[in-house]
């Protein structure tokens, strides 16, 4: 009996058992009936799930009495329990609002259709796959009124990036970057190769940039905002079942182009010829052999990689998102090179339905190789390699070293079969960058921790700590044996540089309907914030012995050095943003802020920061609704006054700091204090229209702007007498202005099989300078800063061209006169194009006097072009950018024309050579060692002045998408493969290598700009 009882008992648990797990199946629609592939199918509670096929099927394993939830990206969830049943079929249905595109703002999010501020959204989709060393490179083009200009070839080196024109003059251009509600450092953050601050985050973390341009949406971050700001948001983890992303880039890179220099036979022709016009002997000889110095400095096969896995998923209490990332780029420089380790840990947990805790942390190493890149430096990469002379190798066997090194001036290039030492005493730059070290090795942790406290629906509380804290260590070592070394018998450094900032921000936001009709949400924030800053350094020089340039060394070196510094600064702020509409139709937002800086006086380093907008969505009048052309239509304009930071340490202090006399130690007056010193402050206006057309498959945003900043921070000059340090003060006195218009259009052209969109933005803006201390002029060697005009405009000689009868440079004077220089150089004559042969009045060429303005440096318009297309599982991608309106002084062309002895440009066999043959009639005839009168180094001149205009293919990507039934054979939920190439074409008139190398209009021996041809693979699990 008691067996039999037994065995009875076994079999009831077994059917139990059975009855408990089973696997359901079923199929997921829409209302419609169409499959949804893709759906996340979860068993409530726990970890278990799947996804639905292509054609919408799943299969699972659960148990009766738990509950199966479908969610899906654009729909509601859903939630079945499971009974009896072995098949469970789910139709999910739109949720219009989660199809509402949401924007992130100053401490919050908006729709989009709600905003009635000027903001630009670029997805982190659009980036992930470009290789790149940060991701600011790749906004360039992609938002109207954002320009971003990546000036150099050189890994680390950052771009320039400007929102709507320049805000400043002395003071900082930069934007805020805040992430993840984190305000970070910007910019160089130490080490002897140069470092971009931004380059420590993954662009493949990255799920949304917003570009806030106009005083409304800046306001919110008050004295921090002139220059615009960036809101930059990473990826979050999602419900449902762990999702495995992997992707790999990797290709090369090379050149985009180089200088078209002499070879050898030319080389020695042209150097002749310089010194047979000046009645002397020669200085080349020999052809034995044809360096090409630029192969020689430059990578043709620069190898890139990029890697990077992530996880995300979650429950409904906790979510999350992983991930990990290793980036491995060379530089078309040598030695240049880039290598970052990216680690990021984003979890959100749900404590009770009303709370909830958070951690966004980002930690990264990144390391930077680099290399000396001055542009008037001897060993300066470009410099020097453009001067080298081409019938001479940079390597002698002979020589101890291996390398060609003079034997009478052992600092200097060898001279090879050459009848003289190479001209401007430039060094062997293989040499230099064979053995010198220039490195900086960053670790940062940019994160924040929060809670969410959210008592009722409609009220949310937020509290948030966080940090961005860069530490960079770097290492500097010149040989001894030759190179910028040599001086010293070699020289070994070592920094550190300490960078904290501390945030606190609590935020409490309500939001309400009522009636239907009327919405409101109200936003109120404290904010706190403190960053100190230190550094270190140390030096050696007179080394025992180069073995010792692997650190700095105790006992290694003869002489000694050491200082550094710390800075501390912080804020405290209030603001509070209201937002207001009825309907849907008449919106009203305001915003106030309050900022206090501790680097201001106690009169001053408190102010306010308002904003205001209005909108206008006349398309949900009753007169237009269900219209079947008009879609979308909303009129907004703005205002909001914002203030700039970056205006250095305590300016407003007179200060004391250390200084010698002699052999003593000591402190000494070095800053002449202003107690009325403010931050300057920019008031911005914004008029704008969102047109949509035909459910939106035409878009159409335009913006009209002005920008006023006052109160710029300038430098007014005293009397030496007053004593005062470096003979001036700084005072609020400058004024400047940017206005312009921006347009952007979305059109989606095909959207069936073949689907095709594109979209574009272009942007013309405006710069004017109006007010300068005693409307005095702020002359630099190339340009000048004067009211009336645009900053940093092109300010030199006009050129005429060479005097056909002799060959002599032709300028004209302030009045339209002509004057020729008379080589060797030193003085004038007048030129009469009518007796070119009379050199017998004499004449003058002042840089006080006859310099004018030859042309504005700054974009008159710019923008960009974008085309996706796919078909069937293959996808194709473009962009275009272009930009135009500006003038370069093409520095680089005059130095490629040295009358040195030094390599040339091929521009110079243009050159005037006799009466019947005078050349191109703008290269003047040679004259050894005459630059200053020949190409008149000194000022900038219309002879090398350019057209800025361009027109560049940025980036195009194929890729093809394997079906979903062929990778989840493999166990795959995607698997994509694609090529790309990035900064492949340029259609410009421009000579030198890029009209975007160029820094305040000038073009100075730069590093090329790269082209990237890459091969990636995307897949998932």
């Amino acid at each position: 009996m008691i067996k039999n009882l037994f065995f009875m008992l076994l079999f009831s648990l077994s059917l139990a058992a059975s009855a408990q797990q089973k696997t359901v199946t079923g199929t997921v629609t829409t209302a419609t009936g169409m499959p949804l592939p893709g759906v996340s199918v979860v068993v409530k509670g726990t970890t278990t799930g799947t996804q639905t096929d292509f054609d919408g099927n799943y299969s699972i394993s659960v148990e009766s009495g738990q509950t199966l939830a479908f969610t899906y990206v654009g729909f509601k969830k859903s939630e079945i329990t499971v009974g009896g049943q072995n098949q469970i079929n789910a139709t999910l249905e739109e949720d219009t609002e989660a199809l509402d595109e949401v924007v992130v703002v100053g401490y919050g999010v908006q729709r989009k259709r709600d905003l009635t501020a000027s903001i630009s959204q670029v997805k982190g989709e659009d980036i992930s796959n470009l290789v790149t060393p940060s991701f600011d490179q790749q906004l360039a083009g992609r938002a109207a009124g954002v320009q971003v200009t990546t000036q150099s070839g050189i890994i680390g080196e950052t771009p320039r990036f400007r929102i709507r024109g320049i805000a400043s003059i002395t003071s900082g251009t930069y934007p805020l970057f805040v992430v993840d509600g984190v305000p970070i450092y910007t910019g160089d953050v130490g080490g002897y190769a140069s470092t971009n601050a931004l380059g420590d985050i993954n662009p493949a973390d990255i799920e949304s940039i917003e570009i806030l341009k106009d005083g409304s949406a800046t306001a919110i971050y008050g004295s921090r905002a002139a220059n615009g700001v960036v809101l930059i948001t990473t990826k979050k983890g999602k419900e449902g079942r762990i999702a495995t992303n992997y992707n790999l880039t990797t290709g090369f890179a090379r050149p985009v182009n180089k200088f078209d220099l002499l070879g050898a036979a030319d080389f020695v022709t042209i150097s002749n010829e310089k010194r047979s016009n000046r009645g002397q002997s020669d200085w080349a000889a020999g052809t034995d052999f044809n360096t090409d110095w630029q192969d020689l400095v430059l990578n043709d096969n620069a190898f890139q990689q990029d890697h990077n896995l992530s996880f995300t998923g979650g429950t409904e209490f906790l979510k999350y998102y992983l991930s990990i990332g290793y980036t491995e780029q060379e530089s078309i420089a040598k030695p240049n090179e880039f290598k970052r380790f990216t680690y990021r840990a984003n979890l959100e947990q749900k404590i009770q339905d009303w709370v909830s805790v958070g951690v966004n942390a980002g930690l990264t190493q990144s390391e930077y190789f680099g290399l000396n890149t001055g542009t008037n430096s001897l060993s300066g990469n470009i410099f020097n390699a453009t001067r080298q002379h081409p019938n001479v190798s940079p390597y002698d066997s002979n020589d101890p070293t291996g390398y060609n090194l003079d034997d009478t001036f052992p600092d200097r290039m060898g001279r090879g079969s050459n009848l003289e030492t190479v001209g401007d005493n430039i060094p062997n730059i293989i040499f230099a960058i064979e053995n010198n070290k220039y490195f900086s090795k960053i670790n940062r942790l940019i994160g924040n921790v929060y809670a969410d406290i959210k008592p009722v629906s409609s009220v949310n509380f937020r509290t948030q700590v966080s940090i961005d804290k860069a530490n960079t260590n770097g290492f500097l070592f010149w040989s001894p044996i030759h190179g910028d070394g040599n001086g010293s018998n070699g020289r070994v450094q070592s920094n550190n540089n300490e960078l904290t900032r501390w945030n606190w921000q609590n935020i409490l936001s309500y939001n309400e309907t009522f009636a239907d009709a009327h919405n409101v949400s109200l936003t109120a924030v404290s904010e706190y914030q403190k960053e100190r800053n230190q550094n270190f350094f140390a030096t050696g020089t007179d080394l025992s012995n180069e073995f010792f340039g692997k650190a700095l060394i105790s006992g290694s070196y003869g002489v000694q050095g050491s200082g550094g510094g710390l800075t501390e600064n912080g804020f405290i702020s209030f603001a509070g943003r209201f937002n207001y509409n009825y309907k849907q139709r008449y919106y009203l937002q305001g915003t106030l802020r309050r900022d206090g800086l501790s680097s201001l006086p106690t009169t001053t380093r408190w102010g306010t920061f308002p904003g205001a907008s209005f909108g206008w969505t006349v398309s949900n009048e009753e007169f237009l609704k269900n219209n079947d052309v008009v879609s979308d239509l909303k009129i907004r304009g703005s205002y909001g006054k914002v203030g700039n930071v970056s205006i250095g340490n305590y300016p407003y202090l007179g200060l004391y700091s250390p200084a010698r006399y002699a052999d003593n130690n000591g402190i000494a007056y070095s800053q002449f204090g202003n107690n009325n010193l403010r931050w300057e402050t920019s008031i911005k206006y914004d008029a704008g229209l969102d047109l949509g057309l035909f459910q939106n498959r035409f878009t159409l945003t335009a913006d009209y702007f002005i920008n006023k900043t006052e109160d710029l921070i300038l430098q007014v000059e005293t009397p030496q007498s007053f004593g005062i340090p470096g003979n001036n003060y700084n005072a609020n006195i400058g004024n400047i202005e940017n206005s312009g218009l921006e347009f952007s259009a979305t059109a989606r052209l095909l959207d069936k099989e073949f689907k095709w969109e594109v979209s574009g933005n272009i942007s013309f803006v405006d710069n004017e300078v109006i007010t300068l201390v005693n409307g005095a002029d702020r002359i630099g060697t190339n340009t000048i800063v004067r009211e009336g005009e645009p900053i940093n405009s092109i300010y030199g000689i006009r050129y005429y061209g060479t005097n056909p009868q002799n060959g002599n440079p032709v300028y004209y004077k302030a009045d339209g006169t002509l004057v020729q220089g008379l080589l060797p150089g030193g003085s004038y004559a007048i030129f009469d194009p009518n007796n070119p042969s009379d050199v017998s009045q004499s004449s003058s060429l002042s840089a006080a006097d006859d310099r004018v303005i030859l042309g504005q440096s700054l974009p008159k318009y710019f923008g960009g072009f974008n085309s996706n297309m796919n078909y069937k599982n293959f996808d194709l991608g473009f962009l275009f950018r272009f930009s135009g309106g500006n003038k370069i002084f093409n520095a680089t062309r005059r130095d490629l024309l040295n009358q040195n002895f030094t390599n040339n440009s091929t521009e110079i066999l243009g050159r005037w050579q006799s009466v019947d043959n005078p050349g191109d009639g703008w290269t003047p005839r040679l004259y050894a060692s005459t630059n200053t009168t020949t190409n008149l180094t000194a000022l900038a001149t219309s002879r090398f002045l350019e057209d800025g205009d361009f027109i560049k293919l940025d980036n195009i990507t194929l890729g093809y998408t394997f079906p979903s039934e062929v990778v989840e054979k493999i166990g795959l939920s995607r698997f994509r493969l694609y090529l790309q190439g990035q900064n492949l074409w340029i259609i410009t008139d421009y000579s030198g290598l890029d009209p975007e190398m160029e820094s305040a209009g000038v073009d100075l021996n730069g590093t090329p700009r790269s082209s990237i041809f890459s091969f990636g693979l995307n897949v998932g699990f």
